[in-house]
């Protein structure tokens, strides 16, 4: 380090102004710099500098660093998928940023946990990427990936979501559980709660408002949202409560909650707002309705999570109505037919109508849902509403209003306009409706009418 000074000092003042002496020392570095002609004053210095830094680059010891090993991966004991379906899945990772393929692998990955297999070790690399940027994919992708993947989710903290995974008892005393609700990174703890509403909703909850004041206000709103999985009034208390905090994007994602439980406080007030606008009355034995717009926003209506702004304000007084009339029970409007029947002669009715459509899906009214898909008054918008109010109904009176919306020798654009209604709303299929879906797309993209052979088609 000594010469190494000497040498800079005498560049800094210049070869001119002090000659460079060889540098002191002794070995193999001392050998090598004496060989320098140091009659040339310039080319022995830089000689001299690229040696000396040469020699201190080699002589460091490395630094040394206690690394615990790392364990290896236990033998995986469920079978890896059949070749065909790793195909699939190639396929569908090289396309993901379709829409299709982000609708389809989901799905896809569900189906393989459900069957006790597990996708092989060469996809779960970028699998597990997927499910870091994706993370609507983790609670399936989880699943799928085997002791392997979980293995791999330990060593890199970016696919910590995996570890999830391997929680198999969702009880309160699971030490395995408590340590990621206690310890977990905030992706493994917004996971662990949704699954643990799958399987014990109530104990979920409990967990939830004993670390809920603690909670970061990015991570209440994420935690939130989770309630949403077998949401019941036994969660309204603490939702209730959690109006009150001081984040309003928190206050809309609890208010949007407490607006599907129509039997809850916030419902009650929503429907008595509702109706200082939305008035029903007789006249001549005949239901009449009349609809005004609120002229302006009051304050205790953000404090149950309602937003004041909207996209236009040329549409925000009309949104502030629809807010309050899609959380207001139905059964304030009476009997769903003469309700319907009503507003059908408003010229206000869009106003009020799709709020009745959503309530009707929300509250799961069959009773609503029928009268609007027979109501020959009101001009329910088809492809919107439709296939949504048909799921509220009974699984077989599903089927028949299904039948009974398709004719009987469809038309191209009455096989699409059916498919457009059918398939608005996420529904898992039995195989007899799957033959009959598969059929009706066979005969658009085909020649003609559907065929017997196309039955048997759609059975793989």
């Amino acid at each position: 380090m000594e010469s190494w000074q000497t040498l800079v000092a005498t560049a800094l003042v210049g070869t001119e102004r002090q000659t460079p002496d060889p540098p002191n020392g002794e070995g193999a570095l001392k050998d090598l710099v004496d060989q320098l002609d140091w009659g040339q004053p310039e080319g022995a210095l830089l000689g001299a500098a690229g040696a000396i830094a040469l020699h201190q680059q080699i002589g460091q010891c490395p630094s040394k660093k206690d690394w615990s090993p790392v364990e290896p991966c236990p033998l995986d004991d469920l079978p890896v998928i059949e070749p065909a379906i790793a195909r699939h899945l190639d396929a569908i990772i090289l396309n993901y940023s379709a829409y299709f393929e982000q609708e389809v692998l989901p799905e896809l990955l569900s189906l393989i946990a459900q069957a006790g297999q597990r996708i092989p070790e060469r996809l779960l690399p970028p699998l597990l990427k997927m499910g870091k940027e994706d993370s609507d994919l983790q609670p399936s992708l989880m699943m799928a990936v085997g002791k392997r993947g979980q293995w791999l989710a330990a060593q890199n903290l970016r696919w910590s979501f995996a570890k999830v995974g391997g929680v198999r008892e969702f009880s309160p005393d699971s030490p395995q559980l408590q340590e990621i609700w206690a310890n977990g990174r905030r992706d493994e703890r917004i996971l662990l709660l949704k699954l643990w509403r799958e399987r014990d909703p109530d104990a979920a909850r409990e967990a939830l408002e004993k670390t809920w004041s603690k909670e970061k206000v990015k991570d209440r709103g994420d935690f939130i949202a989770r309630l949403g999985v077998n949401l019941t009034m036994a969660d309204e208390p603490f939702l209730e409560a959690a109006l009150g905090d001081r984040s309003k994007d928190v206050r809309e994602d609890v208010g949007r909650l407490l607006a599907d439980l129509p039997e809850s406080r916030l419902c009650q007030r929503m429907a008595e707002r509702a109706q200082r606008f939305v008035k029903l009355t007789r006249n001549g034995g005949k239901l009449k309705i009349d609809i005004t717009l609120p002229k302006k926003f009051e304050k205790e209506w953000g404090l149950d999570g309602m937003r004041e702004e909207f996209i236009s304000k040329q549409y925000q007084k009309k949104y502030w109505l629809q807010t309050m009339a899609a959380a207001t029970p139905l059964d304030v409007w009476g009997e769903p037919s003469e309700a319907i029947a009503a507003i059908a002669d408003s010229p206000s009715r869009e106003k009020v109508g799709s709020s009745w459509v959503t309530a009707a899906c929300k509250q799961r009214r069959a009773d609503w849902a029928e009268a609007f898909l027979n109501s020959p008054e009101y001009p329910v918008l088809k492809e919107a509403w439709l296939g949504r109010l048909a799921f509220v109904l009974a699984p077989e009176r599903q089927d028949q209003w299904i039948k009974e919306l398709l004719p009987d020798k469809p038309k191209a654009d009455e096989i699409v306009a059916w498919l457009t209604v059918i398939t608005g709303h996420d529904q898992f299929w039995d195989l007899a409706f799957s033959k009959m879906l598969l059929a009706q797309l066979m005969a658009l993209v085909g020649d003609g009418a559907p065929r017997d052979d196309d039955y048997d088609y759609c059975a793989y």
